[in-house]
């Protein structure tokens, strides 16, 4: 050590260690901590010395550490920079000094020496050569800390431009908030309301403005200056050449009412009063009108002010249509250029008209199903439905009874089952009367009726009380597994249009028998009808033929292939021989009858399939969280429900067709033929109108 006078005083050797810490820390921290230790072993020395004038010199091997001590413009974090502010509040970087490890004496503490080469070690009992050279001769060392050093904080520059906004500019942006015209005009009122009550203050000098300035101090005339003031803002941003150029004009004129010809208000004769609003001129400048009716004020087609308006004019008229509604827009005292536009374009996107007068969504009709498509055994893959009541005699009492509909999808025969009741045993006893004369079915379509529902709960739950699996095998031996049920979504009648449509051929077949016949009919008469009906529809011609050519085939029907007999014309009078009948050869007969039939049946009848004869653009598709009102017949359109669409089930064309909505606290599957939008998912944001 060394005082300020050049003094020397004996040299006093004081060692002191830390162990290093069991968490993982960087060699830069450990040296850090080191400086810091050397910094408070040095205040601990001169307390206890209490040596006069004393000079301090620290050396350390890092040039990491002494550019970190010596940083003058870098950040680092929390750990660094904590221990850096420590050893500046008592040291300065000139103070700190570079030594190499070479002569270092505390690297031979923290390496570990012998303690016979400790005894001849020069450097640690006298320090290095250099500690003993005059202090001119020593060089002050220093360093800089790279960008890239860890400890270093990354800082981002942003460098914020700015300008002087126009007065309307931030006027527009404050009222894109607003989707009612009048709270966009109070809020405008309340702060011209409270820039005069701040000016009053300031020429008053006084801290209680005159009169009342709250906001139930609101009057008429505050609102109608808030909607000058609005008004003049947006014609200035829309018809600002058009206003600059006839206020030119009329002040050179004397005349206000003064106008050149200017762009496409040309027809509209406009001219800018007093408030510096522009006004239509036209021709009923000599009515007695109001000048609200004679000189209505010119709006744009489109913009948010002239949405309001027209929103709240839309409102006013009870949500009336197209006409009305301008015409409330123009008894307000407002012009709109291209109005009728501006008012269908509010009307499409009305929340409540869509709910009372929206067309339900539509989906181009998909493709057929496999099952219609392929040449399987009759009633294979059948469909079903119900439909009646009819009423017969019982005794002195006339009761109801029921048709079931069973319909190959392939062939399009059909099997008539009738029954008392519409309960699920009801449909079993049919179904089972239907298998045991037209054979298994290994895939069942029909709609959600609840006796048809009730039937496939009442199946499955007499094959869980047998040994499932083990059936199953045995069934799968014989190519037959159980039957798979298929239901339509729910109020989705057009889904079943392969029964629906023969239903509707059923009951013309029905009603054509019963006008011949008594109308009172007991089970037997009325079963025997039934039967007359199955015939007749299934008679009926599934393909085309020529009705000018005489060679042409007759068309295919269904009870070609139900009964495999064809129709036989009487033979010709004469003598024939036994060889003629060919009675042995009549099963080769009816297969042959098969063979022509599946085979007409895909050149005649499948091609007919192809024409999709209504939906047949694609539709944009129904997405999830879309707002939607779903058709209900029984309820009021007034009253039907608002739900939003949870899932979709799109087909194999990627169309959805059906969807599931959330109405309150349920779900339920619904078509999308049932559905009126009212709000896509990604309009949410928008103001297109109030519920």
């Amino acid at each position: 050590m060394k005082t300020t006078d050049g003094q020397l005083y004996s040299s006093l050797v004081l060692g002191k260690a830390r162990v290093t810490p069991k968490r993982v820390t960087t060699v830069p921290r450990l040296e850090l901590a080191a400086a810091l230790l050397s910094t408070k072993t040095s205040q601990f020395l001169k307390q206890e010395l209490n040596i006069p004038n004393l000079r301090e010199y620290f050396w350390c091997d890092s040039k990491v550490v002494l550019g970190y001590i010596g940083n003058e413009d870098k950040r680092f974090h929390v750990f660094v920079a904590n221990r850096v502010q420590q050893i500046r509040q008592y040291t300065s970087p000139d103070q700190w000094g570079f030594v190499s490890s070479e002569v270092n004496p505390a690297d031979y503490a923290s390496r570990g020496q012998r303690a016979s080469d400790l005894k001849k070690n020069d450097i640690w009992w006298k320090g290095p050569e250099f500690l003993r050279k005059q202090d001119e001769e020593r060089t002050p060392s220093t360093f800089e800390v790279p960008d890239d050093d860890p400890e270093v904080k990354k800082m981002t520059t942003l460098a914020t431009a700015a300008s002087v906004a126009q007065q309307f500019a931030s006027l527009k942006e404050r009222l894109l908030y607003f989707s009612d015209w009048f709270r966009a005009r109070r809020a405008v009122a309340l702060c011209i309301k409270f820039v005069r009550r701040l000016r009053h203050r300031i020429k008053s000098k006084t801290t209680k403005p005159e009169g009342d300035e709250s906001e139930e101090g609101l009057c008429a005339e505050d609102l109608l200056n808030a909607e000058k003031l609005i008004l003049r803002q947006v014609q200035k941003e829309d018809f600002n050449e058009d206003v600059a150029a006839l206020s030119a004009d009329g002040e050179r004129s004397g005349d206000p009412r003064r106008k050149r010809t200017v762009g496409s208000l040309r027809g509209l004769d406009p001219f800018v009063d007093q408030d510096g609003l522009l006004r239509v001129g036209g021709r009923a400048r000599k009515s007695s009108l109001s000048m609200e009716l004679a000189h209505p004020i010119i709006l744009p087609k489109r913009g948010h002010i002239t949405d309001l308006i027209v929103r709240e004019c839309h409102e006013r008229t009870h949500h009336s249509g197209r006409e009305m509604t301008l015409n409330e827009v123009r008894q307000r005292g407002f012009w709109i250029v291209q109005g009728r536009s501006a008012v269908v374009r509010i009307i499409l996107s009305c929340v409540k008209c869509k709910r009372l007068r929206g067309n339900p969504c539509t989906q181009k009709m998909g493709d057929l199903p496999m099952e219609r498509l392929e040449a399987t055994e009759p009633f294979e893959n059948s469909g079903v439905d119900a439909f009646g009541p009819f009423f017969v005699k019982e005794r002195r009492s006339e009761v109801k009874r029921w048709i079931l509909l069973f319909t190959c999808l392939s062939c399009r025969g059909i099997h008539l089952e009738t029954v008392n009741s519409m309960t699920a045993d009801a449909f079993l006893n049919a179904y089972r009367r239907f298998v045991c004369r037209r054979g298994p079915v290994r895939k069942l379509f029909c709609d959600n009726g609840t006796n048809f529902i009730g039937g496939k709960s009442t199946l499955e739950a007499a094959m869980m009380e047998m040994e499932k699996g083990k059936i199953r095998r045995e069934l799968l031996k014989d190519q037959c597994d159980f039957i798979e049920f298929s239901f339509n979504v729910p109020y989705a009648s057009h889904m079943g249009g392969s029964w629906e449509r023969l239903i509707r051929s059923t009951r013309t077949a029905l009603t054509s028998i019963l006008d011949g016949h008594s109308h009172h009919l007991d089970d037997e008469l009325f079963r025997t009808f039934v039967a007359e009906a199955e015939n007749v529809v299934n008679s009926r011609p599934i393909s085309v033929c020529s009705m000018t050519n005489t060679d042409s085939v007759e068309p295919i029907t269904p009870a070609q292939l139900l009964t495999c007999k064809s129709k036989v014309l009487l033979p010709p009078p004469g003598v024939f021989c036994r060889e003629d009948v060919y009675a042995r050869r009549r099963w080769r007969r009816v297969q042959h009858l098969a063979d022509v039939f599946w085979s007409r049946w895909q050149h005649e009848y499948v091609p007919t399939m192809q024409e999709r004869r209504r939906w047949i653009d694609k539709e944009p598709n129904m997405k999830v969280d879309d707002l939607v009102a779903v058709a209900d017949d029984s309820l009021p359109r007034s009253q039907w429900h608002l739900g939003r669409i949870v899932t979709t089930y799109p087909s194999a064309d990627d169309l959805v067709r059906k969807v599931r909505v959330r109405i309150g606290a349920a779900e339920y599957d619904r078509p999308v033929h049932r559905l009126v939008m009212i709000m896509r998912a990604h309009d949410g944001d928008s103001r297109s109108g109030s519920l």
